[in-house]
């Protein structure tokens, strides 16, 4: 009979001169109801009430020890059929099995913690064996709650859900259990990753939102089942891929960022100068080199952004619907609102020279295109206290966008090209300062969003 969750023993029955030989072992809840004997030195003897009593104190020692006990029984003489066998055993002992965890397992759960995800152990281990390992672990603590498989048995969904919240080991469970559980935590609103290894994990595998299986130790139908599969089987590796996962979230924002707000600022400029009757302070041309030459060097530099410190701490945002929220389109509009009025306010101070009006008008969003870039590094963090060569490609990208716009206003063919003429210092006086309040707002922006979060 192999092992099955729901005997919890395996069983074989040999054939011998003197009669058949039955050997069994399992779970001890299992295999000890099934005897009635025990071996001793002397003997085979009855499995008095004392006996049963010192066999549950020992196998209870064992199961705080963290091991996983079998309890091994045999019978001489036991018929022909293993289910005619499976009655009147004799109990051997028992044998207990570490299952040492790894060493870095316990750090990984700390990280996975501060980082503001919550770890639970769903194992067939029985209760007090589960409990020793997950404190091991780290993932069960004073005040934490354990659920058996029979006790969720006896619970409706709303009792249920009440208690997963405090529940952090689910011992001697099922795969139908397994199943349950997550399905419970989904409707508290949780997003799920499950790992597994085994067949009977693949149905909860399924049903997460994110299956992790292992890749050594796994079956093929875990994997299957799975939507990654890892290949050191490391839970540390997963707490690596959560931080890896969020900057490249936070990376994908920053780069949102910087495009919309500098596009913003371009189309704020256009329907300002329409709405006051003015004449287009920026021409086709010159929006095609701003989008082509500025936006492209500086958003594939933004792109190749280290990682930011703190990604696994508890004050990580939990990612919305959409990449777009509503605090980016604040940042947008704080950005953009400064690049607009700079070009336009430039642009009026110089309409009577319409050539030199349009290339400062120019010039203007590109030097706040090249400051805005800056600004989109940290959501929060002050540009004066962030390392500058921290992201050597932003340094390049920028120093390779402000050579090809010298080269647009000074050089006669991209004049003739771009319908720009050459400025002054005075002009680049003004053309700086003016952008560069694009800088003071965001700063302004980012020192309440430090205090909030202070507060917070």
């Amino acid at each position: 009979i192999p092992f099955s969750y729901k005997n919890k023993y395996h069983a074989t029955l040999h054939e011998a001169a003197d009669g058949n030989i039955l050997s069994l072992f399992g779970a001890a809840e299992s295999v000890m109801p099934l005897c009635d004997k025990i071996w001793s030195a002397g003997g085979e003897a009855e499995l008095s009430g004392e006996a049963k009593e010192a066999a549950t104190k020992t196998v209870m020692e064992m199961y705080r020890l963290g091991l996983r006990v079998l309890a091994v029984a045999y019978k001489n003489d036991a018929g022909p059929t293993l289910e005619d066998a499976l009655q009147n055993l004799v109990f051997l002992g028992f044998v207990g099995i570490k299952d040492v965890i790894r060493a870095e397992a316990a750090d990984a759960v700390k990280k996975a913690r501060e980082a503001g995800m919550r770890v639970v152990m769903i194992t067939g281990d029985h209760r007090v064996t589960a409990e020793a390992i997950a404190r091991e672990a780290g993932i069960f603590t004073d005040g934490d709650g354990t659920m058996t498989g029979d006790e969720l048995e006896t619970l409706d969904e709303k009792e249920l859900l009440a208690r997963l919240a405090r529940t952090a080991v689910f011992a001697r469970v099922t795969p139908d259990h397994k199943l349950k559980i997550i399905e419970a935590y989904k409707k508290r609103g949780e997003i799920i990753a499950m790992t597994g290894d085994g067949v009977n994990d693949a149905p909860a595998l399924m049903a997460a939102d994110l299956g992790v299986a292992m890749g050594r130790s796994g079956t093929e139908v875990a994997k299957e089942a799975a939507d990654i599969i890892l290949l050191d089987d490391n839970f540390e590796s997963i707490v690596a891929a959560v931080e890896e996962g969020r900057s490249i979230y936070k990376t994908i924002k920053k780069v949102l960022l910087y495009l919309f707000s500098t596009s913003l600022g371009e189309a704020l400029t256009i329907l300002g100068a329409l709405s006051l009757g003015w004449p287009l302070p920026i021409l086709p041309v010159q929006i095609i080199w701003l989008n082509l030459v500025t936006d492209s060097f500086l958003d594939a530099a933004l792109a190749m952004e280290p990682k930011e410190e703190g990604l696994l701490s508890g004050h990580f945002e939990r990612p919305k619907k959409y990449l777009v929220d509503r605090a980016m389109m604040r940042r947008m509009v704080v950005m953009s609102i400064p690049m607009a009025l700079g070009a336009l306010l430039l642009y009026w101070a110089l309409n009577g020279d319409p050539a030199r009006a349009t290339t400062v008008a120019l010039t203007a969003l590109a030097v706040s295109q090249w400051f805005n870039a800056w600004n989109c590094r940290h959501e929060s963090k002050s540009i004066f206290s962030s390392n500058p060569f921290a992201n050597k490609f932003l340094v390049l990208a920028t120093a390779i966008v402000v050579s090809l716009h010298l080269l647009a206003i000074y050089t006669p063919l991209m004049n003739k090209m771009l319908k720009t003429v050459p400025l002054s210092l005075s002009d680049w006086g003004w053309v700086i300062s003016v952008s560069f309040s694009v800088i003071i707002l965001e700063e302004i922006r980012k020192f309440f969003s430090r205090q909030h979060v202070k507060t917070v």
